[in-house]
């Protein structure tokens, strides 16, 4: 500006001497017609100069728009489909994560939605009869009917809409409470239990629960808090406690076992301290499946994650053998692509990463701990399944101890009788060795007094004998006297011999 306004100043000073020059010749009119030109001359001099300096600023402001407003548009597209081209470079963009974009994240959020299943809030506990329970589900939110024109009255509400629930359909229960940072938002605090719906009406739902409730769950139903009921079990994630410091994921464990009971302390600090070292190098006490690998690709590869076979509904969402996505809404497209730098996390203790080190595609840069996730059905149903072998085992436990409870009193009662019985024969057994004592002195003397007999007798006999035959021989000896006798007086004639 300070060499226009000296450009200025050397023209009105040239003109002045001019004019001043000029003026002995001229006239009073030439005089002023020649001030009136160069007045508009510098006039539109000064017109053109700023009419120039506008066009110029408008026509960056025009360029800097254009290019804003493309840069925009690309940002739009970003936005709205996580890809678009660069005006600049020509390039194709894409965003660094898919929920970056409204596809994406409507995706993600489909995606979780349908992990997360159907969700009913604030439902009312009614009467338990027996194993039924009756449940309140809280009224359909519609629309209020738009008052008529003219002030007349409004047409009627319309019918409530149809309940998604059904008969036999499985839900899980669980206590609701607000959530600590934004009481507007009500989040589950306690598992009650696995229910099936037995029939629904309306608002009015009864179900039974699918196995016995437990002490723990009798007394978790019982208390008098809203529930929330999903169609689905809420699903184990890393993600969830990824932007949580060790103390806040300390607190929130701490606080869900202090809602739930039935942990013991040793279980909650175990299982902080999974989730806070999930991603830390891992140890070598570590379990096989809880270490995982940091790999570095040698080379452009691709993974295959989509299974052939379509589906339809709710069905299988990998396929067992492969682990290849079934469900529609997981799969991909197109196969998984990594190329040569990209640092990624793997199981290489076994197929199909191992075969990745193997041959050489990746390298492995360090082992990492990350915690297994957990199946919560799964567990549910084998600890379930677990507590009802483990009431059997208890019940049998029982009948066997009250058995033997029974068998030791009647083998008290044996071993009492059993005592006596010994003590009395123990008695008897005296009086028995008293009693062979004194025949046995008995007999000795027996044996005495028959040793004196039989000597006595075998003397008598011998003299008995001796008497015998001296009898005998004088009974012969008369027998001879007489017979001798007989004859001499017999008649010689008589045949009669006498004896």
């Amino acid at each position: 500006m300070t060499v226009f306004y000296i450009v200025i100043a050397v023209l009105v000073l040239l003109f002045g001497i001019f004019s001043y020059l000029n003026a002995a010749n001229w006239n009073v009119l030439h005089v002023l017609s020649l001030f009136l030109t160069f007045g508009a001359a510098f006039a539109y001099l000064v017109i053109a100069s700023a009419v120039l300096k506008t066009e110029t600023s408008w026509k960056k402001l025009a360029e800097q728009r254009e290019k804003e407003l493309a840069q925009a548009t690309m940002q739009v597209e970003m936005l709205q489909y996580g890809r678009a081209i660069n005006p600049m470079s020509g390039h194709v963009e894409t965003a660094a994560k898919p929920v970056d974009s409204i596809v994406g994240a409507e995706a993600e959020l489909k995606r979780a939605m349908y992990d997360r299943g159907r969700v009913w809030r604030n439902v009312s506990r009614g009467a338990i009869n027996g194993k039924q329970i009756n449940l309140i589900l809280p009224p359909i939110q519609t629309n209020a009917a738009a008052p008529a024109a003219g002030g007349a009255a409004a047409a009627p509400a319309a019918a409530p809409g149809q309940r998604s629930l059904a008969p036999d359909d499985i839900v899980y229960a669980f206590g609701q409470m607000d959530y600590p940072n934004d009481p507007s938002i009500a989040v589950p605090a306690f598992f009650i239990g696995e229910f099936v719906v037995r029939t629904i009406q309306d608002n009015n739902v009864t179900v039974e629960p699918t196995t016995k409730l437990d002490g723990g769950q009798q007394s978790v139903l019982n208390i008098q808090t809203p529930w929330m009921l999903y169609d689905k079990m809420p699903v184990d994630e890393h993600k969830l406690f990824a932007d949580m410091g060790n103390d806040e994921v300390a607190a929130l464990i701490i606080g869900a076992a202090s809602r739930t009971g039935g942990l013991t302390d040793t279980m909650v600090n175990q299982l902080v301290t999974d989730i806070q070292r999930t991603g830390q190098d891992a140890q070598a006490d570590d379990p096989q499946l809880a270490v995982l690998s940091m790999v570095t690709f040698q080379q452009d590869h691709e993974v295959p994650v989509d299974a052939q076979v379509a589906t339809s509904g709710i069905t299988q969402e990998f396929e067992p053998a492969t682990g290849l996505a079934a469900a529609e809404y997981l799969k991909q497209g197109a196969p998984t692509k990594f190329s040569k730098g990209d640092q990624v996390v793997l199981l290489t203790s076994r197929e199909p990463g191992k075969s990745l080190v193997d041959q050489g595609i990746v390298t492995v840069d360090k082992q990492v701990y990350v915690r297994p996730l957990s199946d919560f059905v799964i567990q549910f149903h084998a600890f379930k399944t677990r507590v009802e072998d483990l009431r059997d085992m208890k019940y049998t436990l029982e009948q066997d101890i009250k058995m033997l409870t029974d068998s030791e009193t009647i083998a008290k009662d044996v071993v009492s009788y059993r005592t006596q019985e010994k003590q009395k024969l123990q008695d008897d057994k005296q009086k028995v060795v008293y009693e062979q004592e004194q025949i046995a002195v008995y007999k000795d003397k027996l044996l005495k007094y028959l040793t004196e007999t039989l000597q006595l007798n075998s003397q008598l006999y011998r003299t008995n004998q001796a008497l015998v035959e001296e009898l005998q021989r004088a009974s012969d000896a008369i027998l001879r006297k007489l017979g001798q006798e007989e004859l001499d007086k017999a008649d010689p004639d008589s045949l009669t011999l006498a004896l």
